[in-house]
């Protein structure tokens, strides 16, 4: 053995390492946003929110409101009573909206329905809509998470 002979892993071993190192990194780098996407993340319950006066809502009527930054359908039936729902579909997400045309709540991305009590009748939503807690207060409408 001569002294000339260089000491450590061979060049062609290390140059494996890092490539190898590398692609694992892109690996993971590329899998995260993935990973994201699948897996929702939770976010916190709406709070109260103030959605508008009772004068706004009149019977017979569905509007669409925001409730803590996220869409929400405020139905007041023709008694005057009042019903909301998240209105992201319980599919994919999709916002839904209502339909006047056929009296139901529909999602616009793979035809879900939903009834005017929220409950899917159509399509592939897999449950119904998140139903929300609505308060009039002093002619005020707030709209709530329930429990």
């Amino acid at each position: 053995m001569s002294n000339d002979e260089p000491k450590g892993p061979p060049r062609r071993d290390f140059l494996g390492i890092a490539v190898g190192g590398s692609a694992a990194v892109f690996a993971v780098a590329a899998a995260y946003p993935v990973a994201r996407f699948i897996e929702p993340g939770t976010r916190p319950r709406p709070g109260p929110a103030v959605v508008g006066k009772l004068i706004e809502f009149p019977p017979g009527t569905v509007r669409s409101v925001m409730v803590d930054d996220r869409p929400a359908l405020v139905v007041r039936a023709q008694d005057g009573s009042f019903r909301a729902f998240s209105a992201i579909c319980t599919h994919l997400q999709c916002v839904v909206g209502y339909s006047p045309e056929r009296n139901q709540i529909e999602c616009p991305c793979h035809r879900g329905v939903y009834s005017m009590d929220g409950l899917n009748i159509g399509g592939p939503p897999p449950r119904p809509l998140e139903e929300l807690q609505v308060t009039v207060n002093e002619g005020t409408i707030i709209v709530s998470a329930v429990g």
